[in-house]
């Protein structure tokens, strides 16, 4: 049975659900594998939601990946705590097969990891910006 990898406790706390579809034919699996970077769970060291459906992870050394989840998981953005669920067993989150992201609450909500991909400070500094343009364009 596959494990789900270490709580990681950090950042901004209620999360509704995720689901989603994920490359299923092995063509689509390998095409998804050239077009996506994997972050290994065992360095995951922090993360920033910026919005829900999309995350900063860093692994140690602070190292930012773009996580693209195949659907909203409502409220992803205020919780305060999520894991990695690894279902290839491989300790490596990717954007193909079923990794998942799980956001604690009393019933835990599990949502489908898309795409995932290497930043540079920079374009994580961006994508920041971005995700606080856009909420603060919500809240007018």
């Amino acid at each position: 049975m596959p494990r789900l990898s270490p709580l990681i406790y950090i950042v901004p706390a209620l999360a509704a659900g995720c689901a989603g579809t994920v490359a299923t034919t092995a063509g689509d699996r390998a095409a998804a594998e050239e077009k996506t970077d994997c972050l290994r769970t065992s360095l995951i060291s922090d993360w920033d939601a910026l919005d829900d459906r999309n995350l900063i992870v860093y692994e140690s050394g602070r190292r930012p990946y773009h996580v693209e989840l195949t659907q909203s998981c409502f409220g992803l953005d205020f919780a305060t705590m999520i894991a990695f669920y690894d279902r290839g067993t491989d300790s490596r989150i990717c954007g193909y097969g079923l990794d998942r992201v799980i956001v604690d609450r009393a019933i835990p909500q599990s949502c489908s990891v898309a795409a995932v991909d290497e930043l540079t400070d920079e374009q994580a500094e961006q994508l920041k910006q971005r995700a606080e343009s856009a909420r603060a364009r919500a809240r007018r």
